[in-house]
């Protein structure tokens, strides 16, 4: 028998499970703590002054749901900056909501880092969706009008924080993120995600990424469109991160569009891996923050779902401590996944509303599935509600298909948020 431990929430479980039944166990390599500011400090060294010289600059940065190295970032990021005319700094918070404790510590901290390295003009904001102040920058070609925070017409140059992994419909999460979703109005969201039904809506695939084979994306190219409505011929740089438990592991400056197709190549490699499908999967979004609600740890599920036969067995730990997520995710989220799943489908076909992505998705998996097994904090009724098994206990649920199944093969996944999980036989992610 071997010993695993799988993150959940703040703590960790162990499960044990016989090694020969052990197939693929799956993670992500965690970087050296000692060796984050010298691959912070190496990036940031194309961070010319005149790139910024007597130019009015924005920040953007991601909100508390993600696990980036914020003060670590601000702390050598921003004396780079003091050649700049004046620095404003925004929270792209996209649909999530806007004033929380989270968000302001991440305010405060933009403060404090803005202060030390002597940023005089310097201001700080959150984006809300509920009470910006927007604009229009017309329509993609996709239908979608890009109503977007009017803070972005002011400055001359944009530099994101960006830190970057697979994205099970957008591709990857990137710089072009912050832009659409990030200061959007509902509607310009909500018009974009619809687009997260297609079956070409998926992790790996991206208009700039160097394969031919990989660029078909339908939501990512409506909002690499939109980015581009949005900043014209405005100059953006990115600081593009690749981050493991809040620690940089590689990291890349430059222009983005130059730089974009480069850091996919890096997330492709730190992140994707290829495995053979197994009778069982194990899947932990991560821990905390990737497993704080159904709603965010739910994209844990599609990253990995190709680790898993048609027919198998998922047993899913994501204690998500702030349940199911915001009334708009309780609504929009969970509630359609409550009918029957054939339901679920017809419904959304016919008509999408922002959300509805995930229940759709997650009907599909559900359906493809024998049993759907979750460990979290969530109560048995709301999880069976919605055609998930509840697993008090992991080690029994696990113990139980192995007695029914002695030889079935297992494959775990350790931070799932980040990895992109392909079959052996897919040569895309060659």
């Amino acid at each position: 028998m071997i010993s695993i431990p799988i993150a959940y929430g703040h703590h960790e479980i162990r499960l044990a499970l016989p090694r020969l039944n052990l197939r693929h166990e799956v993670g992500v390599k965690k970087p050296s703590k000692a060796g984050s500011d010298k691959v912070l400090s190496s990036a940031l060294r194309s961070l010319r002054p005149e790139l910024v010289q007597n130019q009015r600059v924005m920040i953007l940065c991601d909100d508390y749901t993600r696990p980036t190295p914020r003060s670590r970032v601000f702390r050598a990021l921003f004396p780079k900056l003091s050649t700049a005319k004046s620095v404003d700094f925004l929270i792209t918070t996209g649909t999530h909501q806007a004033q929380t404790p989270g968000n302001e510590s991440i305010l405060a901290a933009a403060h404090r880092y803005a202060e030390m390295a002597g940023l005089e003009a310097f201001r700080a904001f959150v984006h809300d969706i509920n009470s910006a102040e927007f604009v229009s920058g017309g329509n993609t070609s996709r239908g979608t009008e890009v109503q977007f925070n009017y803070l972005l017409e002011k400055p001359e140059v944009f530099i994101v924080i960006s830190d970057m992994k697979p994205h099970y419909f957008s591709g990857y999460s990137s710089p072009i993120k912050h832009f659409i979703p990030g200061c959007c109005d509902f509607a310009a969201i909500e018009n974009n995600h619809s687009m997260a039904l297609d079956t070409q809506a998926s992790f790996g695939r991206h208009p700039l990424h160097r394969k031919h084979d990989r660029r078909t994306n339908p939501v990512a190219e409506d909002q690499l469109e939109g980015m581009r409505l949005i900043v014209k011929d405005r100059p953006v740089y990115a600081l593009h991160l690749i981050t493991v438990d809040s620690e940089i592991h590689d990291a890349l400056f430059g222009e983005t569009f130059q730089t974009q197709p480069e850091m996919f190549e890096r997330v492709d490699a730190y992140f994707g891996a290829r495995v053979q499908p197994a009778d069982i999967a194990i899947v932990t979004a991560g821990g905390y923050p990737d497993d704080e609600s159904l709603y965010t740890a739910q994209r844990a599920l599609e990253l990995t779902a190709a680790g898993v036969k048609p027919g198998g067995r998922v047993l899913f730990l994501a204690a998500c401590e702030n349940g199911i997520g915001t009334e708009k995710a309780i609504k929009n989220f969970y509630q359609p996944l409550t009918r029957p799943l054939p339901d679920v489908l017809k419904t959304i076909e016919e008509n999408y509303v922002l959300f509805t992505h995930k229940p759709y998705k997650f009907a599909v998996m559900i359906q493809n599935l024998t049993e759907l097994a979750v460990k979290s904090e969530l109560s048995d009724e709301v999880l069976a509600t919605a055609h998930l098994v509840p697993a008090r206990d992991p080690q029994v649920v696990l113990n139980n298909w192995l007695a029914q199944s002695p030889g079935a093969s297992v494959n775990i996944f350790h931070h799932a948020n980040k990895l992109a999980i392909y079959t052996q036989d897919d040569e895309s992610d060659e």
